[in-house]
């Protein structure tokens, strides 16, 4: 183990400053390092929001499964502790998870849940946090009106706490929701926005995942060249962190800017790789969304066949995570392809 002068607290902090300048490694080795001091000291409280500390850098790196061990761990310690606030962590935390697998009756459920005792441990910052959480459900489903009125209410919650690591989390999903309504100079003035923010804080996280956003915005108004900068600066970042979910949607978008120059054998070849890389995530949104670009490309090929085939599993998935919307469109794209 390392040397620990501190004691566990500064293990904990150590870990979490290598865990936001993009260490993933050594913040997990951190993690752990304090997770076996807080388990022999019996510091349960501390233990419950390591765990759930260790487990969102699994979530955030992709690693789903590793990140829901994390969060069932530190709600059993929370529950011991008598925490309320560290319960309606957890059952939030679960709720992401169980959305990200598509499970979204179970996730609104717990989201709930988390809200409940959120109200009851009086935690405002963590009532934004769910509201942010509930929009991006509300995102998928195609409730664009609902979604923007949470992420709202949640931003503004956050700015009166003055909170500008939350602020950047809720910039960026706003900034998603004006790219996939075609606000393009509203996505642009957001996420430039989020992006000075997580520069400040030296979050390499958070900046990279706004600096691949943003070159989703690029790519829609036709700037390929500052979309291939901007994504290729953010897949790096995320091949240097180990982050897997950041690679694959990197990749994602730099197949889609391969297929507009026209290099599409090139585009089918980077999707093959990050299929690949998304497999093991439990992505059920982000496997959807690489099946439709897999389909645009293929028949761009003039491979029908293989268009309907990666339509036909993205439709499905589509479905599955309650994106009716996407998924009447994949349908349509089907039905336009020749039988």
């Amino acid at each position: 183990m390392q040397t620990d002068p501190g004691g566990a607290r500064e293990l904990v902090d150590r870990a979490r400053d290598a865990e936001r300048r993009g260490d993933a490694a050594r913040s997990l080795g951190l993690y752990d390092d304090a997770i076996e001091v807080l388990d022999r000291e019996r510091n349960i409280p501390l233990l419950a929001d390591t765990l759930r500390w260790k487990g969102t850098l699994h979530r955030e790196q992709g690693d789903t499964e590793a990140a829901y061990r994390c969060y069932t761990q530190s709600l059993i310690h929370a529950e011991k502790a008598g925490s309320i606030g560290g319960k309606a962590h957890g059952f939030n935390c679960l709720a992401i998870v169980a959305q990200r697998r598509g499970k979204l009756a179970e996730s609104e459920k717990l989201y709930m849940q988390a809200a409940e005792f959120a109200g009851k441990a009086g935690d405002v910052r963590l009532l934004g946090m769910i509201e942010q959480n509930r929009g991006v459900l509300l995102n998928m489903r195609g409730n664009f009106v609902a979604a923007e009125a949470r992420y709202s209410n949640s931003l503004g919650a956050f700015e009166r706490a003055n909170d500008d690591e939350a602020i950047s989390w809720v910039l960026n999903n706003i900034g998603m929701l004006y790219t996939r309504l075609g606000h393009y100079s509203r996505a642009v003035e957001i996420f430039e926005r989020g992006l000075k923010i997580a520069k400040s804080r030296h979050d390499s996280l958070v900046e990279s995942v706004l600096v691949l956003n943003l070159a989703l915005v690029w790519v829609q108004i036709g700037k390929l060249d500052e979309a291939e900068k901007a994504c290729a600066a953010s897949l790096a970042a995320a091949q240097a962190r180990g982050d897997h979910l950041t690679i694959a949607e990197a990749l994602k978008c730099r197949a889609r800017i391969e297929r507009e120059r026209g290099a599409l054998h090139e585009s089918i070849a980077t999707l093959r790789i990050g299929i690949f890389e998304a497999e093991g995530l439990e992505d059920r949104l982000l496997q959807a969304e690489m099946l439709r670009e897999f389909g645009q490309t293929s028949r761009a090929l003039g491979n029908s066949s293989d268009a309907r085939l990666a339509w036909v599993e993205a439709a499905e998935s589509f479905e599955d995570v309650g994106a009716q919307h996407e998924a009447a469109e994949i349908n349509a794209l089907i039905a336009s392809l020749p039988s």
